[in-house]
Order: C-alpha cells, then sequence, then structure tokens
C-alpha cells in the first residue's frame, strides 16, 4: 500500500464498500502525504482503514495534494483557491456528493476543506453544489481557524522555510478570519457538524502550534479537545483507545443516531452488500469438509454448534432491525480480520497451527472483544460463533488455495 500512495493522486479509496452510504475522506496538512500522516503512532497501521471495521457501509478516501515549505517549490502549486476548485471538479468527476460526507483533516487540511466547502456553497455548478449540501460532519484536527498559530511556529522551527502557504495562515491579509466566518455560516444554515482537536506538547520542544482559542471554529456546541500529542502526532492515534479516533467513532455513529445519515438507507445498503443470510458463490463445501481439508476435523462438533447458534438468532432478526444491522457489522469485521490476519498472511504462508492459532486470538477474538466507541465488544464466544458461521455460509475457508 506504501508504494501504491508514494505517487500523489487527487483522491485515493482507501476501503470500504462500494455502495457505502457514507464517504469519509481524510485530507492531510502542510508537508503532509495521503498515506504516511495517517499512520498510527505504535503498530504504523493505516488506522482510516479501521473504521470500515467499526462502520460496515462507508467508504474511506485519501486526498493527496502538494504543500511545500519551501518557497522554490510553492511557486509551482495551486494556491488555496485553485486547489479547491480541482478537488471539486475530481469529486464531481467520481459522482461524489450522491451520499452523505465526513471530512476528516489535519492542519492546513482544514483550511483546504473549508476552502472546498465555501467554494461549492458560493459555485454556479450543481455538481459542485452537492459536497456542501452533502456534507455531515468535519472533524478539525490541530486546525487553525483564527491567528498566526502555525505560521509562527514555522518560522520559530524552521526560519529560512518559506511558501504561500505559511503567508496565508499568518493571517495578515485577513483570509482565515473570512474564511472561518463562511464556514459557521454554512455549518448554522445546514446540516454541517464541526469538531475540532488541539495539541497540549510543543512541537520539537519549541511551541504549541495550535493552541485551543485557535483550534475552535465557533460554530456549534461542541467543545474542542486537547490531545497529549504534538502537532505532527495529534493524528497519529496510538490505538484504537486513542482519544482522536475514540471521539470520531462517537461523531461518526451520531450521524445515525441524530438521522443526517438515513437510517433505512443505511440498512438497505448493508443489506444488499452483505447478505450473510445468502451463502457465498464460491468454495460451497460444507463446515465439515473444509475443516477436514484444513487438517482441523476434531474441531467440528464445537464449530457446528457455534455456528448453529449463531444461524438461529441471525435468522430471525429480519431485514433492517438494529440487532441485525450490529449482527452483519460483527460479520464484516470478523471476515475482513480473519480474511487479512490470519487467511492470507498465516494460511497461505503456511504457518504453524500455533502460529494460526496466536493470529486469531490476537487479530480476530481480542481486537473486536474490546470496547469501541461504539459501544462494548462482543463475547469471545460470539466472535467464533460468528466465524464458523462464515466458514458454513462459504466466505472463508481454513486451508490454502
Amino acid at each position: 500500500m506504501n508504494d501504491a500512495l508514494s505517487e500523489i493522486a487527487p483522491i485515493i479509496h482507501v476501503s470500504g464498500k462500494e455502495r457505502a452510504v457514507l464517504d469519509v475522506v481524510f485530507v492531510h496538512g502542510l508537508t503532509g502525504d495521503p498515506y504516511q500522516t495517517w499512520l498510527a503512532g505504535s503498530s504504523g497501521e493505516f488506522w482510516p482503514k479501521w473504521l470500515c471495521s467499526e462502520f460496515p457501509g462507508i467508504a474511506v478516501y485519501a486526498l493527496g495534494y502538494s504543500a511545500s515549505l519551501f518557497e522554490k517549490w510553492a511557486r509551482r502549486e495551486m494556491n488555496i483557491h485553485e486547489r479547491a476548485a480541482n478537488f471539486l471538479e475530481h469529486f464531481a468527476a467520481y459522482n461524489f456528493g450522491e451520499r452523505p460526507i465526513a471530512f476528516v483533516c489535519h492542519s492546513l487540511g482544514g483550511i483546504l476543506v473549508k476552502e472546498i466547502l465555501r467554494v461549492s456553497k458560493e459555485c454556479a455548478d450543481k455538481d459542485w453544489q452537492r459536497i456542501a449540501t452533502q456534507t455531515r460532519l468535519v472533524a478539525f484536527i490541530a486546525t487553525p481557524h483564527t491567528g498566526a498559530s502555525l505560521a509562527a511556529a514555522v518560522r520559530l522551527i524552521a526560519p529560512r522555510l518559506s511558501s504561500q502557504f505559511i503567508d496565508l495562515l499568518s493571517n495578515d491579509s485577513g483570509y482565515l478570519t473570512s474564511l472561518n466566518q463562511a464556514f459557521r455560516d454554512l455549518a448554522q444554515g445546514s446540516d454541517i457538524k464541526a469538531v475540532s482537536y488541539y495539541e497540549k506538547w510543543k512541537t520539537k520542544n519549541i511551541a504549541v502550534v495550535v493552541p485551543p482559542e485557535s483550534a475552535d471554529p465557533g460554530c456549534g456546541q461542541i467543545r474542542p479537545v486537547a490531545v497529549e500529542a504534538d502537532h505532527f502526532s495529534i493524528c497519529k492515534p496510538k490505538d484504537r483507545d486513542s482519544i482522536v479516533y475514540l471521539s470520531l467513532c462517537r461523531h461518526l455513529k451520531g450521524l445515525w443516531t441524530n438521522g443526517m445519515v438515513s437510517g433505512a438507507t443505511q440498512a438497505a445498503a448493508l443489506f444488499d452488500a452483505d447478505d450473510y443470510q445468502a451463502p457465498a458463490d464460491s468454495d460451497r463445501r460444507d463446515l465439515l469438509q473444509k475443516l477436514i481439508d484444513a487438517g482441523r476435523e476434531h474441531e467440528y462438533k464445537l464449530a457446528n454448534a457455534y455456528q448453529n447458534q449463531f444461524a438461529q438468532k441471525y435468522n430471525k432478526l429480519g431485514l433492517f432491525t438494529d440487532a441485525k444491522q450490529r449482527s452483519d457489522a460483527l460479520l464484516s469485521a470478523v471476515e475482513q480480520r480473519f480474511v487479512t490476519h490470519v487467511y492470507s498472511d498465516k494460511i497461505c504462508k503456511d504457518a504453524s497451527d500455533e502460529e494460526v492459532a496466536d493470529a486469531l486470538q490476537e487479530h480476530v477474538i481480542d481486537a473486536l472483544c474490546k470496547p469501541n466507541g461504539s459501544g462494548p465488544g462482543p463475547s469471545a464466544k460470539a466472535v467464533l460463533q460468528a466465524l464458523y458461521f462464515l466458514t458454513e455460509q462459504c466466505y472463508i475457508r481454513w486451508d490454502a488455495p
């Protein structure tokens, strides 16, 4: 994935369903990268993909653009207004705006998103207008909404570096003030919810780049949240228990709770995308045969009991109930984690039974059982029931191809 994202592409589909009900778009900041900016602090995982296991039915994207510190490079780049228009045309070409959108932005990325929304709102192009109309959430991670904090700190950290973006963020022209007022007006007159986070640690032990007063967009009833990080680590949550990730999950969940994403549309899309009641078309061996072929026949009695227990409860849930949506979410998460961390990474590479068991415990059972932004996790038994149900329904296998 690193190689694929090393060349800056305008819009990168990270993960998620083609028939999603919500697009989540990540936008990096000054000198950032659509991949490196969003690596988790401890594991180095590309953490935007975590959201797909938390929220089946979403699609995750990352925007890529050049934003240099060096003036001689920056002269060849688009200014912020040109970049916003460029992205709006890309969005229109890729049919963004057909469903609700959530933006997650770091530093300068938040300024760019506000400019995108302003141009979208003010232009006559109806395809461009849909971006502002469909935006439901903007999460600002260390974005300077007012004042010269970022420009001053960058000049303090690297006094010989300069670019049009640093000059822009000095707010000498009043651009930040004007842009933020436009965003406030848009948010107050629409369904857009804004959340923000600011760093508590000094960057390079020199200065806090975005203090709380600059991190506050001044709209809505959500207060900026302090994070124990500096300006560059704040967008790299250590794990799923980190406050930025937990908070983002809470606010994404709130889009459904508050009716900002249609529950009926969500349910239909989830059912169409992940109809686990129907067996998959590939590998139609039954549970017993799959376990025999994998040398795991001794597990069949318990596995069959587990999958039957899950199937009985699952088939009683109906089509679009909340309970079925939770079961679909669990099945999707189990399938994704098993295929990625156990099947592809271990079984297909002839790992030992012990290695497979360890991977299953760590990456599927333990990972899914711990509490997350949507509430307490399922029990270990529920995860195993889902796992063997997926095996019976032909969505996963235990032996290498």
